[in-house]
């Protein structure tokens, strides 16, 4: 009998981001038969609104759909959630009131690794969507720590980062173009040029669109941070914090 945790992800937000990330857990679980890996339910929620277009303009909310994929964990006794949508993340107190499972918040995890990876970093550029920079998640978190946060300038942000997540065959597409994909790595060398000590890829897109392995400067992938301490959170608790 499977005695690691039950985990259910929230997918959808994109569908390429929800599938990206549960093969990284996959990839990153320890185990060695099909009876050692994780029982997984995985939930493609297409419902879920924009998260930018519900914290920036004021569009309909997606929480309500995401407390119905938290109904349907909750059913099925899942122990351990996460989101595969860092922007989501703006409603994880509201999420966290409705159910018992442990939610993984990526943003506390990026602060952990920036504290032990990275001692020395105060300038820490983000590389996220609009509702991400505008919510202050990572303000909040890092500022805490005597961080600066930097981002994209406005121009730059909806020119280059967001016209490769949102345009035709952009990243939130079946089909990315190469096009998308030449946008999202200017947006990363734009935002190299600030000189700051350390780049977030703080959206899932940017984890499909970058290789971590190409970028020759300190990175972080978000949703690739987010899948290790899931991982570690489902086969052994005292890896994780709460």
């Amino acid at each position: 009998m499977n005695k690691n945790r039950k985990l259910g992800i929230i997918g959808g937000m994109g569908a390429r981001a929800g599938a990206f990330f549960l093969q990284r857990i996959i990839d990153y679980s320890p185990a060695v038969s099909d009876q050692e890996f994780l029982d997984i339910l995985f939930h493609n929620n297409a419902g879920v609104p924009d998260r930018t277009k519900a914290i920036v303009y004021n569009e309909p909310s997606p929480l309500p759909e995401l407390l119905q994929s938290v109904k349907l964990f909750n059913t099925n006794r899942i122990e351990v959630m996460a989101m595969a949508c860092i922007t989501a993340y703006y409603y994880y107190d509201e999420i966290c009131r409705h159910t018992s499972a442990m939610v993984i918040n990526p943003l506390h995890l990026i602060a952990e690794h920036i504290r032990t990876a990275y001692p020395g970093a105060k300038r820490i550029g983000l590389l996220a969507t609009t509702g991400t920079i505008r919510s202050g998640l990572f303000h909040d978190t890092l500022c805490e720590d005597g961080m600066e946060v930097i981002t994209l300038q406005p121009g730059e942000q909806e020119t280059l980062f967001m016209r490769a997540v949102y345009m035709k065959n952009g990243f939130k597409s079946a089909r990315v173009s190469p096009y998308a994909r030449n946008l999202m790595q200017e947006s990363l060398e734009t935002l190299k040029s600030r000189e700051v000590d350390v780049i977030i890829g703080g959206c899932t897109e940017v984890s499909t669109g970058i290789d971590p392995s190409t970028v020759a400067f300190p990175y972080i992938d978000a949703l690739d941070l987010l899948a290790r301490g899931t991982v570690a959170c489902c086969y052994n608790a005292s890896l994780i914090k709460q």
